[in-house]
């Protein structure tokens, strides 16, 4: 299955399936997404594992499973089953954790140190951290809307970044690990998102009550945010000398394939939202 095709799919298949998903089954504080956000976690751990034992010592197998607690934890938050000082608590262990590699090495090993170190912290990041604040969008009151926005924002920039580019991308190689990315790629999918933000403060303005200038700008901070994410992404696996980081969709490649820039941008549409409230 050619990109083609696989951007078809998501288009007109997998984003509609996930839109009546989120509509229809809202109970318990959308637990059919938290569930749906476990199993990218766990997808997401194992093939972030497989790329950073390219470049350190490999990172035992129980810690791929890490990322899937997160938004089962983010869940239980929400619903009042366990105090929000968890996840601090959780986050603070885990760098804790991290940190601590460095002091059991052996001493042939001193020199493996801070890449050690390094790998351990970039797990409890990306995609721990950031995971966090994806299941977090199921928080807000009319989390159905909300979570529909925020896929439309991401998922539709880079759907028309990748449209535009292919019909009129003339100035390419900008970013040498992405060298087919267009400066009009990123300008059709940055107004892409500027319409979505826009038209979504149109029908819904108790979820973006904020004036026109912070919804324009913030449209546009959310496809950077995108595309920084399908570049980050990008980075790593030249890092780790892979094409894909995973095999799971096809055409497409793994999880974080997918997922990249649906982890950078939460946070920062989070907390766009809050400003209003």
């Amino acid at each position: 299955m050619n990109n083609t095709v696989s951007r078809l799919l998501l288009f007109f298949l997998a984003i509609p399936l996930l839109i009546l998903l989120i509509l229809y089954l809202p109970q318990y504080n959308h637990l059919s997404v938290i569930i749906i956000l476990i199993a990218v976690g766990v997808l997401c751990g194992f093939e972030m594992r497989a790329m950073l034992s390219v470049l350190a010592k490999p990172l035992p197998r129980w810690v791929a499973f890490a990322p899937g607690l997160i938004p089962l934890m983010a869940w239980a938050v929400n619903m009042g089953f366990i105090p929000p000082l968890t996840a601090s608590v959780f986050f603070a262990a885990a760098i804790i954790w991290a940190f601590s590699d460095a002091v059991f090495v052996r001493e042939a090993e001193f020199s493996q140190g801070i890449p050690r170190i390094a790998s351990r912290l970039m797990f409890i990041i990306y995609p721990g951290w950031l995971l966090w604040w994806v299941s977090r969008i199921t928080w807000f009151e009319n989390a159905h809307i909300v979570i529909i926005i925020f896929m439309l924002t991401v998922y539709l920039n880079d759907s028309h970044a990748w449209f535009f580019g292919m019909l009129f991308g003339k100035h390419r190689n900008i970013v040498a690990v992405s060298p087919n990315k267009s400066i009009e790629g990123f300008l059709g999918g940055s107004l892409t998102s500027v319409a979505v933000i826009l038209i979504s403060a149109h029908y819904f303005p108790e979820i973006l009550p904020h004036p026109l200038w912070q919804l324009i700008l913030f449209g546009f901070v959310a496809a950077f945010t995108t595309t920084m994410g399908d570049l980050i992404e990008s980075a790593l696996k030249r890092s780790a000398g892979v094409k894909d980081s995973g095999h799971i969709i096809p055409g497409r490649g793994g999880m974080l394939d997918s997922f990249d820039s649906v982890l950078f941008t939460a946070p920062v549409f989070i907390l766009f939202l809050q400003m209003a409230v």
